[in-house]
């Protein structure tokens, strides 16, 4: 499990870049909004941000990977652009295996996740919901005028979504309904893979991505608001999982909105 604690000493880690939201937003602090670049522009910073990683990367950096992967977390995440996995390790080429979907829901991406966790054996499968998401927004309201297929993803957010009784800000109702969500995936989660679970093999964590300092914590840190369904915040940190962080970093971290479901 030393792995899996590495992961979750690093939780507190390193700030991902602002980009644009899954709901076609214009990104903040300077960016351009995406339908200001061109399908030329585009490929053109694809192909020279992989050259500039080529050129930056010796040979020796890819043999180690070359014939297997060895990534220590299984991550599901939302398709948003301004959540990655660089938001907890630098360098996430083979030591993350990344599934994403609108809404980091489970059921939408089973196939990929029982790879990750019955295949590569990862120590920590690691389901990261975030602030201002805007699939739990589309599910908030009517969607009825999205593409089928968008519409067939969203209606998979109604389950973790009834909890919400309409009450307080619609800012509020929002970010307590990403912690809902995220409760529902890993409650999931440890149902599915319970021998695992029980056995210490698998943790199931779920944090959120804040990027507008919602929880006060600061902007870019991800909060640990469940651990293999636990979501009482003292028990959290007292959780064997979490003994390798230090205290002053578990008060900062261990944050919730909610009681849980």
């Amino acid at each position: 499990m030393k792995k899996a604690f590495v992961l979750l000493v690093a939780l507190a880690g390193m700030m991902a870049f602002a980009m644009n939201s899954w709901a076609s937003e214009a990104a903040h602090g300077g960016h351009a909004a995406a339908s200001s670049v061109s399908p030329a522009e585009a490929l053109s910073n694809i192909v020279n941000g992989n050259n500039d990683f080529v050129q930056h990367h010796k040979a020796s950096y890819f043999k180690g990977y070359a014939t297997a992967q060895h990534p220590f977390v299984t991550m599901i995440t939302c398709s948003d652009a301004r959540v990655h996995p660089t938001v907890f390790n630098a360098d996430p080429v083979d030591h993350v295996f990344v599934i994403r979907n609108v809404g980091n829901q489970i059921q939408n991406s089973c196939g990929s996740i029982d790879y990750g966790i019955l295949h590569l054996h990862t120590p920590v499968l690691l389901i990261i919901g975030h602030t201002h998401c805007g699939a739990v927004k589309a599910a908030m309201g009517n969607y009825i005028n999205e593409s089928p297929c968008i519409i067939n993803e969203l209606n998979g957010l109604h389950l973790p979504l009834k909890h919400d009784d309409g009450k307080g800000t619609f800012e509020e109702r929002w970010l307590l309904n990403v912690e809902r969500n995220v409760d529902y995936q890993v409650d999931f989660c440890i149902k599915k893979y319970a021998n695992l679970v029980q056995s210490g093999k698998l943790a199931v964590v779920g944090v959120v991505y804040d990027f507008i300092n919602a929880y006060g914590a600061g902007e870019g840190r991800l909060v640990v608001t469940n651990i293999n369904g636990i979501t009482d915040v003292d028990m959290i940190k007292k959780d064997p999982h979490m003994k390798l962080v230090g205290d002053e970093l578990k008060n900062t971290i261990v944050l919730r909105k909610t009681k849980g479901m």
